[in-house]
């Protein structure tokens, strides 16, 4: 299989309501990708129009290399899981993985025998003489999973799998679904809201908001390089810090939080850093790149509430009304009151006030 590649897809609703907008992406063979973003941002929609579930209103999408558009669901050779199982409650499960390939009309002893491989990859070939309502959540999701696999399609679309199960449950989920995918090596194209399914699972991260991509790229680049505010807001847990602060420049340029001075790197951020000169901005800081500091360079603020998490310690803060978290290490003493903290330098994101563009994205974008 060469990929699914979609170009400037749109989709309308009646009434003008524009789900998704000119949505270009180029999805690789083999490739674990996921769609990620917040209820009602188009993700299941862009989903549904590869699977041929949804009309294309606009824009062009090719699998192998042929223009699908206009083919039936039932012949792009994709394979949909959804987040309510879809299970027939009256089959049983070794009906329900047979059922697809009865419709092709496979010998018996074919089916039996991708039947019971594929029951013994997924750890419920003991289920098989159950009904669904006999099975857990995650048993049910697996023999989901199972039932898409034993058609051997060119690419599994899963909407939102493991939103139904519980959050123990989720965890071993998500790791089993990783393994079937590099055991299967088959495009996976996955679309959730957790971002922590997204960080855990996904070669590439397509972050959407209304309708829109944000950001493409691997787990680590997303984290490491938001975009913009909205990225950095939802990639992460907690999500990162946002600080008003001013652009200014003494021997080094320095972001300035009411009269305390935080030293920018010129190697992170460049020439970019004068354009801003006396601009105000946003500064954003993850929880982990914060540290208590003492001395009068450091920024004040009040601990509301603390959490001990036992390997770590969640400190709530907030400075003039602006809220902070801090993740710090569990010998950090933990109690309400004031506190000084400073930031790592090098992990320090400053993005555009009106845009809400990183400038460091932009620095680089000029060269």
């Amino acid at each position: 299989m060469s990929g699914i590649v979609l170009k400037n897809l749109k989709k309308i609703y009646p009434g003008g309501v524009e789900a998704v907008k000119d949505f270009s992406l180029e999805i690789r063979d083999r490739e674990f990708i996921v769609l990620v973003g917040p209820s009602g941002c188009g993700k299941s929609t862009v989903l549904r129009m590869i699977a041929g579930l949804e009309e294309i209103t606009d824009g062009e999408l090719y699998i192998d290399g042929n223009l699908v558009n206009h083919i039936a669901p039932k012949d792009r050779d994709l394979a949909m899981v959804f987040q309510n199982y879809a299970l027939y409650p009256h089959m049983t499960i070794y009906k329900n993985l047979a059922f697809a390939l009865s419709l092709r009309k496979l010998s018996s002893k074919e089916i039996d025998a991708k039947v019971r491989e594929t029951a013994k990859m997924l750890d419920i070939d003991h289920l098989l003489d159950r009904k669904p309502k006999a099975l857990s959540g995650g048993q049910r999701q697996r023999v989901a999973l199972g039932r898409a696999m034993v058609r051997e399609p060119k690419a599994f679309l899963l909407d939102e799998p493991l939103s139904n199960l519980d959050a123990k449950l989720r965890a071993t989920t998500r790791t089993e679904i990783a393994k079937i995918h590099k055991k299967l090596g088959t495009t996976f194209i996955y679309v959730t809201h957790d971002q922590t399914e997204a960080m855990t699972m996904a070669d590439r991260i397509v972050v959407m908001k209304d309708g829109q991509i944000q950001q493409i790229g691997e787990p680590k680049e997303i984290y490491d390089s938001p975009n913009n505010l909205f990225v950095a807001g939802f990639i992460g847990t907690p999500q990162m810090n946002f600080l008003e602060a001013m652009i200014e420049k003494d021997v080094d340029y320095y972001a300035l939080i009411d009269d305390k001075r935080f030293v920018l790197s010129n190697e992170r951020f460049g020439d970019i850093l004068n354009e801003y000169r006396g601009k105000n901005v946003v500064l954003g800081i993850r929880s982990e790149d914060i540290f208590i500091a003492q001395g009068s360079n450091s920024l004040k603020t009040t601990v509301e509430v603390c959490e001990n998490m036992g390997s770590e310690v969640y400190m709530y803060m907030d400075h003039k009304g602006q809220k902070i978290t801090a993740r710090l290490n569990a010998e950090s003493a933990c109690s309400e009151g004031s506190l000084n903290i400073s930031f790592n330098k090098d992990k320090i994101h400053i993005f555009d006030k009106d845009s809400g563009i990183s400038i460091r994205n932009l620095g680089l974008a000029f060269k």
